[in-house]
């Protein structure tokens, strides 16, 4: 009976905070379907995926307790109603650090927004660019999403009472998209390495890829993302995060691995990428053979095969298979050294 009152309690505290978020969302679809009664600035946000889910940042991490981004409107006619300003998620809804208002429901205006975890851009940064790395210790899954980055290019409401794709019920819609690529390799070990855990797969490194970049949210780099180009003398090794190990059954004498790296949109010369990694005592590595291109918002996918079954015999790796997809594939095998 002790327990009764806090929990009946903590349920009261529960139905009051959705209600509390029913109600916010209520009070902002006043009006019109795109512009709210009371002229103030409301903000909802979505998270473009790509073709392929990733392991980084989804919409779920976005829309969690503290999370923030930056957002610069610009109202060409008034500098009273042009803001930048630090939109936080509170639980319930996107809200403004300071409040933001419309100047009318005609008045058109301009719209950039930026998200990354663990950084508060500045206005100067969305104006001239921010210098940015991501991380060469990438071997969590907190850690990996820390190197994502969003980005809503500059987009232009040209008028807020009959808007529809940037404004909904009153909100107004941030659209992010991943703004750099990621790299997933596969492998695929034979029988050979039957019994191996994922502890006994250890050095994972992939190499060869400048860490460093410039991050322009204000210069579009296309309809999609804010320009980001690669710094040139900023080349680390990364440690990616093993997000799949499927150990070898009697059913399936193959165990699989799956590692994933955020990395720079850049072009990589032929020779310059290299995956390594040892599996116990025993070394193993992988060099591309042609130049790559990794793009912005883009994910590839590396598959390998490690060692060999008595029945097939291995091929020198097939090199690059490319195609107008949102996937890269690089076939090849792993030799030991």
């Amino acid at each position: 009976m002790k327990h009764r009152i806090p929990y009946l309690f903590a349920a009261a505290v529960f139905s009051a905070l959705f209600l509390g978020c029913q109600y916010n969302d209520v009070e902002s679809a006043q009006g019109s379907a795109s512009f709210p009664e009371d002229g103030v600035i409301r903000f909802t946000t979505n998270l473009v995926e790509p073709t392929q889910a990733r392991a980084s940042i989804t919409g779920s991490d976005l829309n969690q307790n503290g999370q923030q981004f930056q957002v610069k409107i610009v109202n060409p006619t008034s500098a009273t109603y042009s803001y930048f300003n630090t939109v936080q998620y509170d639980g319930c809804e996107w809200t403004p650090v300071n409040r933001m208002l419309w100047q009318n429901d005609q008045q058109s205006i301009t719209v950039t927004a930026a998200y990354k975890q663990g950084k508060t851009f500045s206005d100067y940064d969305f104006i001239c660019g921010a210098n940015l790395t991501v991380a060469a210790d990438q071997s969590t899954a907190a850690k990996l999403k820390q190197q994502d980055l969003l980005t809503m290019p500059t987009k232009t409401i040209a008028n807020p009472s009959i808007e529809e794709t940037l404004m909904q019920n009153g909100k107004l819609v941030v659209n992010f998209y991943h703004a750099l690529s990621k790299l997933d390799v596969t492998l695929d070990l034979s029988t050979e390495f039957f019994g191996t855990s994922a502890s006994d797969v250890t050095d994972f490194t992939i190499s060869g890829t400048n860490v460093g970049y410039n991050f322009n949210p204000m210069e579009t780099a296309n309809e999609n993302y804010g320009t980001v180009t690669a710094t040139g003398s900023t080349s680390a090794d990364i440690l990616p995060y093993q997000s799949v190990f499927n150990a070898a059954t009697d059913a399936d004498m193959h165990s699989t691995a799956k590692y994933e790296a955020i990395v720079v949109p850049q072009e990589i010369a032929a020779g310059a990428l290299t995956v390594s990694f040892k599996i116990g005592t025993r070394s193993f590595s992988w060099t591309n053979t042609e130049s790559l291109t990794f793009e912005q918002g883009k994910c590839y996918t590396l598959p390998l095969t490690v060692g060999s079954d008595s029945s097939t015999s291995l091929s020198p790796s097939a090199g690059l298979n490319l195609s107008s997809t949102d996937w890269l594939a690089m076939p090849g095998c792993y030799v030991a050294e």
